[in-house]
């Protein structure tokens, strides 16, 4: 994998810079303090308590935009940038796509519903999931959503959905793409060798349909007077940042597609690609380093892998759909997070936080690797080597080897890259409410989700008359 290693650092605005990317809005104020989106890092804990997600909407529309205009630049037809929500479910995230115009990706009613209370355009939006509920089939065809069909019986049940409300129900199919290629590459997300492959994982996951059922739906649809079949829709996700890889997932859904057009006549008028479109600041690589393939080379590989295969049939260009949700949000979130405690003990350093790794859950499922500043103080040296740690009783590693200065109890450290698959995520492990988010710009910072007290974690729970004492 090409990648920029990260370099010696003599403080934490020296790694900053060493690491920092186009769209991040982050600085050093004259005092030494990480600014974010123009605020204060010991602004905002002070003000909004700690620990605390911060994002910036700055952010979010730079690399909204970033996305569009990379794929709109190479796709000659329509392109729909569909914000993921299942990365970060903010409904004032959603608002800023809204407003830049972006479409969505949704699963299930709670994703559906936080989609369109972020006021989304209904024929932006696709449903998902392998197993779609009548009642949110039934919701989503009632908005006009357009609905990625992965399982056989959902086609009756839109088709009974179409039929209540008078309308043409739109349906993309889901397909699984198998290529021999795939045998011996792995993924560094995945922790696959490439002895070992990514084949097996892609066949044996839940999602998509092999090409003969794809085939056999596909003529089923044809006849289905409540359906309008509009494409076909493809999703791997992020298992590889090399460009060969990449290549070869996006040529074998292209030519997978004109198969199916020779085998039944049917040609989409969409073809959505998904996501997993990886970042510059990468966690889920499971290093530090800097990933070199940018926005625009990433674009160029897709878009040349599909084009390629597609234009061979002569027919018009489909619309390009994508799903990019970790792109859009990533670099946008910071976790603010403060020191408690700092322990020396059989020449180690544990710095204790009071946030824990339930709330970047990648960390312990993934394997993921976060860059870590200190935040109240950027500009003091780094002097040795410590573990960061959060409070719950487990590990809870969020760094075994941090460079680090001068730290006490109350200082503030910062977590880039927490706005993907963190807040959506996150648990309450040991009792320990989740944060508060607030959305930073340009100097001013407003709450977007209020944090859980103890009562909310156990809002819901119940004992029974018979079990409490008299």
């Amino acid at each position: 994998m090409n990648s920029v290693s990260i370099k010696k650092t003599a403080n934490g605005a020296e790694y900053l810079k060493s690491v920092q990317i186009g769209s991040d809005c982050l600085d050093v104020d004259q005092r030494g303090i990480l600014t974010i989106g123009g605020v204060a890092a010991d602004r905002l804990v002070a003000e909004f308590g700690s620990p605390l997600f911060v994002i910036s909407e700055s952010t979010v529309r730079q690399n909204f935009r970033a996305v569009r205009r990379a794929f709109s630049e190479r796709w000659p037809a329509p392109v729909n940038v569909m914000y993921a929500i299942k990365a970060n479910n903010n409904l004032a995230v959603r608002a800023i796509v809204s407003a830049e115009g972006g479409g969505g990706d949704c699963f299930g009613m709670g994703e559906l519903y936080a989609t369109f209370q972020g006021g989304a355009d209904p024929a932006l939006i696709a449903m998902n999931g392998s197993l779609k509920t009548a009642q949110e089939i039934d919701e989503a065809v009632r908005r006009g959503v357009t609905i990625n069909i992965d399982a056989e019986d959902e086609i009756d049940k839109v088709c009974a959905a179409a039929r209540k409300y008078g309308v043409r129900a739109k349906v993309m199919l889901r397909l699984k793409i198998l290529n021999d290629y795939l045998r011996n590459v792995g993924s560094d997300y995945m922790g696959i060798s490439d002895e070992a492959g990514i084949y097996d994982r892609i066949e044996a996951i839940k999602f998509g349909f092999g090409p003969d059922m794809a085939a056999a739906l596909t003529r089923r649809l044809a006849d289905l007077p409540e359906l309008d079949h509009v494409g076909f829709h493809y999703h791997v996700g992020r298992y590889s940042l090399r460009k060969d890889v990449i290549t070869e997932l996006y040529s074998g859904f292209a030519q997978a597609v004109v198969r199916l057009h020779e085998q039944t006549g049917f040609w989409p008028r969409i073809v959505d690609i998904g996501g997993g479109i990886p970042r510059e600041r990468d966690p889920e690589s499971r290093q530090l380093a800097l990933n070199q393939l940018k926005i625009d080379d990433y674009a160029e590989t897709v878009c040349g892998a599909l084009l390629s295969n597609l234009k061979t049939t002569g027919l018009p260009t489909p619309a390009l759909w994508l799903e990019p949700g970790r792109y859009i949000i990533g670099n946008a979130s910071v976790l603010l997070t403060t020191i408690g405690t700092i322990k020396r003990d059989l020449g180690r350093i544990w710095v204790n936080v009071d946030s824990s790794t339930n709330l970047l859950m990648r960390i312990d499922t993934s394997a993921s690797r976060y860059h870590i500043l200190p935040a109240t103080g950027m500009t003091r040296s780094f002097k040795e080597p410590a573990l960061i740690v959060g409070l719950t009783c487990i590990p809870s590693v969020f760094s075994a080897n941090q460079s680090i200065p001068d730290l006490a109890a109350g200082d503030v450290l910062a977590i880039l890259d927490t706005g993907m698959y963190s807040e959506t995520t996150s648990t309450q492990f040991n009792g320990v409410p989740r944060p508060a988010t607030v959305l930073v710009n340009d100097g001013d910072a407003e709450l977007i989700k209020a944090r859980e007290t103890v009562e909310d974690v156990f809002r819901l729970h119940q004992i029974p008359e018979r079990l409490r004492g008299e």
